[in-house]
């Protein structure tokens, strides 16, 4: 079943490259990350802003023609094993679609129609055998690089691998192994590969509300530190 409830952000211009998009969350995540910046997404009790389906909906047919874009993430969209309904939805109202995903649901993943998904983006959260640190729980790195091989594989140039570098958790010594996990995806089948920094907020583990910013200087040194290990990375 799809959630009741959804969060929506009417407008962005950040979110789906090139396009004036429209932001729906899905409400619900099998994982914990500690430092997750969307803590009211991740298990009940909700956030208070979120709205039901049909006004999602409604809002999505009075705007097309503004909007040309719409952004599903969460919380984890592929989370909701009927997913795929939510994509048909919006899709029937002309509207490409930019999914976000953990990258833990491969099979769901590989259920989607590929021309439906116009663009992915799959977050990595850290070198494979740090995962559990930054992920909240144990995440086997086959699942991941199932992910990995479906963007590579159905959405070449369509997609992208975010890592978000958090001071404590993310590490310069890791990224020999993080780039070795990641190279045939990024070098060879056309999967951007994008560093973004960790800016504090409201976080889902109190212990970790004192995390500080990442610096630009932090950001230069993953940059060119994954360059020289044959992973094209850019900063955003």
């Amino acid at each position: 079943m799809l959630p009741s409830t959804f969060g929506l952000v009417k407008t962005t211009l950040l979110d789906f490259p090139s396009l004036v998009a429209a932001v729906v969350f899905t409400p619900g995540c099998n994982l914990r990350c500690p430092w997750c910046q969307n803590p009211g997404l991740v298990h009940a009790p909700w956030e208070t802003t979120l709205v039901s389906l049909p006004e999602v909906l409604e809002f999505l047919t009075k705007r097309k023609g503004v909007l040309q874009g719409v952004v599903l993430t969460g919380g984890e969209p592929l989370f909701h094993p009927h997913f795929e309904t939510l994509v048909s939805e919006i899709r029937a109202r002309g509207y490409q679609l930019k999914l976000d995903t953990n990258g833990t649901f491969p099979q769901r993943l590989e259920r989607l129609d590929a021309a439906q998904i116009d663009y992915v983006a799959m977050d990595l959260k850290n070198a494979p055998s740090r995962y559990a640190l930054s992920a909240g729980l144990p995440v086997a790195s086959p699942v991941l690089a199932s992910s990995l091989q479906l963007l590579a594989e159905r959405w070449p140039g369509r997609s992208e691998v975010r890592l978000t570098w958090v001071p404590g958790l993310n590490r310069l010594e890791d990224l020999g192994e993080l780039a070795s996990f990641v190279r045939k995806a990024v070098s060879e089948a056309g999967v951007t590969f994008w560093v973004q920094g960790y800016r504090p907020g409201a976080v889902l583990d109190p212990l970790h509300a004192g995390t500080r910013a990442t610096t630009d200087a932090e950001l230069e040194a993953v940059v060119d530190a994954l360059a020289e290990l044959g992973v094209p990375a850019s900063r955003r």
